[in-house]
């Protein structure tokens, strides 16, 4: 055991505990979207191929692991076709995170939220449809249209007004923003997840629609039943008075107070970054770390540099040698037999005397994840001479010859 941890510190290397941390990063908003996006059985069948992958290469599974290799590329185009829209909805939620942006520090009063709750109350009771958003950290502007500025202060006779069944903008939604009535007669886009809307009219559709595209929470008070519902991450729940003031004020509480005021926030997701980080080394330790280690031999080229023009190496002289290397399979991947060489310096030469030059330590672009386990010759003897010059001769023929 000690030696197999020993065996594991010295090949574990600086790229491998960075290989770990991106691919923690990635399961962990992996898992986190599976928790809060995807449907249920969606997510039983990502783990469970998952599970099948990381089976097939535990037991060498060839077949299976060769389906998945070459269906992966497939599997990667289809995901994105099919959950376009949360794709999309996590990169708004990264570039709107609070590290990227200022947020804001205003919130809506306790008076101003009693007047929404009071008028809502009131609207509900005499059947007359309303719709609210709130919004979140994440930006409304791509999926909502239209729209009024009138930035106008909130008051109870304002919104009775706006959702009378004469006022031209009654069937728009209304935007809190900044303790005021920022706009009114929104178009919100419309959820085409008809289950969770049961029954519910065009209002609550476009409360679930907004809802699963950003983090806002959109209040509607239906016409035909009188009820009051709430629409928050994608999901419709029917509320009375009472209710519909805690969560507002849970909610915009949450949209300006810092992280660093709520540890339990970190807490929550404790157990998904420790499943994303198991889920990383176990990744690793399958697919990347190898104990078992492969010996190969190859032939890399002889070179002499630094010798003077007016010399060359007497022959015969060596052109190649045998370097036998030891290492893993993944190492080997890394190996560029074109660029390795044996580089013999010549340097101080004499004529016609031999001079011994080691070959190992001349050996160049070894990867260091690869040990040299033997060089064949692990020397080499170099005799060198000075170039012979030639000079023309004339004969009788008028015809030139080299002597």
């Amino acid at each position: 055991m000690a030696g197999e941890l020993r065996e594991l510190v010295d090949q574990f290397r600086i790229a491998d505990a960075l290989d770990i941390g991106i691919v923690t990063m990635v399961m962990y908003v992996l898992l986190v979207w599976l928790c809060n996006r995807a449907t249920q059985s969606v997510g039983l069948v990502f783990l469970l191929i998952v599970a099948i992958y990381l089976l097939a290469g535990w037991l060498e599974m060839y077949l299976t692991t060769m389906i998945f290799q070459y269906g992966i590329i497939g599997a990667i185009f289809a995901s994105i076709v099919i959950f376009q829209q949360d794709i999309r909805h996590g990169i708004e939620r990264v570039s709107s995170s609070r590290w990227l942006r200022q947020s804001s520090t205003e919130v809506v009063s306790q008076p101003s939220l009693d007047t929404i709750v009071n008028s809502v109350a009131m609207l509900a009771s005499q059947e007359v449809g309303a719709l609210i958003v709130f919004p979140g950290r994440e930006p409304l502007g791509p999926h909502v249209r239209g729209g009024v500025r009138v930035d106008a202060e909130i008051s109870e006779p304002l919104l009775l007004s706006i959702f009378h069944p004469e006022s031209p903008g009654h069937d728009g939604a209304v935007l809190i923003e900044q303790q005021r009535i920022g706009q009114l007669s929104l178009h919100l886009p419309l959820s085409s997840n008809l289950m969770k809307v049961q029954g519910g009219g065009t209002r609550h559709a476009a409360a679930l629609g907004l809802s699963e595209c950003c983090d806002a929470l959109v209040v509607v008070v239906s016409e035909e039943r009188g009820t009051i519902t709430m629409a928050h991450n994608g999901v419709l729940e029917e509320v009375d008075p009472e209710t519909l003031g805690n969560r507002l004020k849970t909610f915009l509480a949450n949209q300006t107070v810092s992280r660093e005021a709520h540890p339990g926030t970190a807490l929550d997701r404790l157990t998904i970054k420790s499943a994303s980080l198991t889920l990383a080394v176990l990744l690793w330790f399958l697919f990347a770390y190898q104990t078992a280690t492969v010996q190969r031999t190859v032939m890399v080229p002889i070179e002499y540099r630094n010798l003077s023009e007016n010399w060359v190496v007497d022959e015969p002289k060596m052109t190649h040698a045998e370097v036998t290397l030891v290492g893993s399979d993944k190492a080997f991947q890394h190996l560029d037999l074109s660029a390795m060489t044996v580089s013999l310096e010549l340097k101080e030469v004499r004529e016609g005397v031999p001079m011994r030059l080691p070959t190992e330590k001349s050996l160049q672009h070894v990867p260091s994840e690869l040990t040299v386990n033997r060089v064949e010759p692990h020397s080499v003897y170099v005799v060198v001479r000075k170039k012979q010059a030639t000079t023309p001769l004339e004969i009788e023929s008028g015809r030139e010859v080299e002597r």
